[in-house]
């Protein structure tokens, strides 16, 4: 079912679009000034602040959306399949929107803030490409994996939408997570600064690949014992993630998931290091344990000291076959995959053994750690208008029906190359860099919390330095939250780069490079 607001999301895109055509005919002026809603007046800050903040009232109040989105949310009772819970019916609710539906399962934990509102987390479950009853079984585990651990705050356990091995990150999903983190913001008291992604497993595997794509929706995530199937976390500048696995678990020889997760502690680091910001992140290698460990619990566990040296060792040395060795010499089957899914615990001359090959044949260092991933995420809080950003345009959602990232914007078919992005507040200018690999035009967006619009702003990129008056819209910025479904997003112009890097064509409309 699509929104009945009275603006549909194709008559939103027009609205915009309608909106964005004012900056594309307006010209340089004699100043080479560039004005961003000519039909618009110029406004002080406050002036500004005050527009944002009855548009942002006005949003919460909005009586069509609120019902649009309790329409789509329905709470039922029904058997679900299962193979190790007993065939008895269920509540849950079930999110329909865009012709498909969500299953979860959803509790509110504790009282909220001084604001009224609560953070959300959102947990992902294990299984995968496997029978609908066993994924179920997977899913009435993860209302209770995490749940725990939550002092305060909106719990929900989403069901994959399918039972392939993408169950949770098939492209159809991601409008679904957009749409309900808009839900429980607008009728459900979650905060949309607070909200927090959580995967076990192929629940991890969801994680990998939803953080990044819709990193502007998240505080931070924890994904635990998952697999990344090739994915960039470029797109984390602004998310920190924690990613943990246990040591022995490769699941197969190829797939490596200890070892890809241990990856990422360079890899992040490295980004941190090139873009000077941000990545915020921890990697936690859980030893002696494979698949299975504790994540949900205040529970002292050890973990590597640096994950990277496991990972260079990985590299280097056969590790796989030092640690099949080891579960021969304690008389278990020397197999990868039991070797993931053995449990810890269940033999103390194993995990003694593992333990002695991580420490002194590899000569890996080992720290005790509280790897509760609730404990981890609550600590944060999203920024939505961040100084600095970097865009990864190879790794997003095709089908979401939100364009933009954080303060940029790109139609879906932008989907190569890098665009990075800096605010100066001290000199209210704005630092745009797309790669060679962009392939289409994209526009920067004026947030009001960043850009001081009561002055002129000053765009460089590359060689080129433009001088733009930005006249807030009441028009754009009430489309811009419709068509977000998040206040904290909303912006009050934009303006295409090819008007930038080209202000004579702009009368044109030229749309791409």
């Amino acid at each position: 079912m699509r929104r009945k607001t009275g603006l549909s999301r194709q008559v939103l895109a027009a609205v915009l679009m309608s909106v964005l055509m004012l900056p594309l005919t307006a010209h340089a002026q004699e100043q080479d000034v560039i004005v961003v809603n000519p039909d618009s007046g110029i406004l002080t800050r406050e002036e500004t602040r005050s527009m944002v903040d009855k548009a942002t009232e006005a949003f919460y109040q909005n009586r069509e959306l609120k019902a649009a989105l309790a329409s789509e949310i329905a709470q039922v009772r029904e058997v679900v399949p299962t193979v190790f819970y007993p065939t008895e019916a269920r509540d849950f609710y079930v999110l329909t929107h865009g012709g498909k539906a969500m299953r979860f399962f959803m509790e509110t934990i504790g009282q909220p803030d001084e604001t009224g509102r609560y953070p959300l987390y959102i947990a992902l479950h294990g299984g995968g490409g496997a029978p609908e009853a066993n994924n179920n079984d997977q899913w009435v585990d993860m209302f209770n994996y995490y749940r725990n651990a939550v002092e305060s705050g909106i719990y929900i356990a989403c069901r994959g939408i399918t039972d392939t091995w993408d169950l949770h990150f098939c492209e159809d999903s991601y409008p679904l997570y957009d749409r309900l983190i808009e839900a429980m913001v607008v009728n459900h008291g979650a905060d949309p600064n607070r909200v927090y992604l959580l995967g076990f497993s192929a629940g991890g595997d969801g994680v990998y690949q939803i953080a990044p794509r819709l990193a502007d929706r998240f505080a931070a995530a924890n994904m635990s014992s998952g697999h990344p199937n090739g994915v960039s976390l470029l797109n984390l500048a602004n998310c920190p993630i924690s990613l943990q696995a246990g040591i022995r678990d490769y699941y197969s020889e190829n797939a490596m998931r200890s070892v890809r997760a241990a990856e990422f502690e360079k890899a992040l680091s490295d980004f941190h290091d090139q873009y000077g910001f941000g990545y915020e992140h921890r990697v936690y290698i859980h030893v002696p344990a494979g698949h299975n460990y504790v994540d949900y619990m205040d529970w002292t566990s050890t973990v590597l000291k640096d994950p990277a040296r496991f990972a260079d060792c990985a590299v280097r040395q056969d590790v796989l076959d030092l640690f099949l060795d080891v579960m021969a010499d304690c008389g278990l089957e020397s197999d990868v995959v039991a070797l993931s899914y053995y449990f810890p615990g269940d033999s103390e001359a194993f995990d003694r053994e593992i333990t002695e090959a991580v420490t002194e044949i590899l000569g890996l260092e080992t720290v005790e750690v509280n790897a509760n991933a609730v404990r981890y995420v609550s600590q944060f809080r999203r920024d939505p208008a961040p100084m600095r950003l970097v865009w990864d345009l190879s790794t997003r959602a095709s089908g979401r029906e939100k364009a933009s990232f954080y303060w940029l914007e790109a139609e879906p078919s932008v989907d190569r190359g890098i665009i990075t992005a800096i605010f100066d507040a001290a000199s209210n200018t704005i630092t745009v860099e797309p790669d060679a690999d962009v392939n289409g035009d994209f526009a920067i967006l004026f947030h009001p919390s960043l850009v001081d619009v009561s002055r002129p702003v000053t765009l460089r990129t590359g060689t080129i330095t433009r001088t733009v008056q930005v006249n807030p819209s009441q028009a754009f910025l009430d489309a811009s939250m419709l068509e977000s479904g998040d206040p904290e997003l909303a912006c009050v112009g934009k303006l295409l780069y090819s008007a930038v890097v080209s202000p004579d064509d702009a009368a044109g409309g030229r749309q791409g490079f």
